[in-house]
């Protein structure tokens, strides 16, 4: 089979995979433990999928983006925002100099994510995340779909 063809047939597959996150809907914010790369953590984890750990920076007003740092060594690509597929990683900019918020995206124009001081929630991709993405991440393929 072509190379090409092969990472055709394994995005579809990714694409393809349901993912009942219920379970990671309606918790409260709490920094290290449940905060947005927590979710991120236990979304992947649903996926058949380990993505490492890092400890978080004391203050995230005064610290580069660590998924932009982290991304590749963690098993994730970049690709383009009007690519994006089901458990595509949003990578914005909610408030902080660098990017630091990470967001599912699970079709539908929807995300999942957690913000600072809320509830874990789904919500439409609407303007307002729209205009603070800096970012979207896919993580290898071919580990998804499996």
């Amino acid at each position: 089979m072509h190379p090409n063809r092969t990472a055709l047939v394994r995005i579809f597959c990714a694409a393809q995979r349901m993912v009942d996150y219920r379970s990671l809907v309606g918790l409260q914010w709490d920094y290290g433990k449940n905060d947005c790369f927590s979710l991120l953590r236990d979304y992947y984890k649903l996926l058949g999928i380990d993505v490492p750990d890092f400890p978080r920076p004391g203050s995230l007003e005064r610290t580069d983006s660590l998924f932009l740092k982290y991304a590749r060594a963690a098993g994730f690509d970049e690709v383009s925002f009007d690519e994006r597929i089901p458990h595509d990683v949003i990578i914005m900019r909610l408030g902080t100099k660098t990017p630091m918020h990470a967001a599912i995206y699970v079709g539908g124009d929807k995300i999942l994510h957690q913000r600072m001081n809320s509830v874990s929630a789904l919500e439409p991709l609407g303007r307002y995340y729209r205009q603070s993405v800096a970012a979207v991440f896919r993580h290898a393929v071919g580990s998804v779909g499996g």
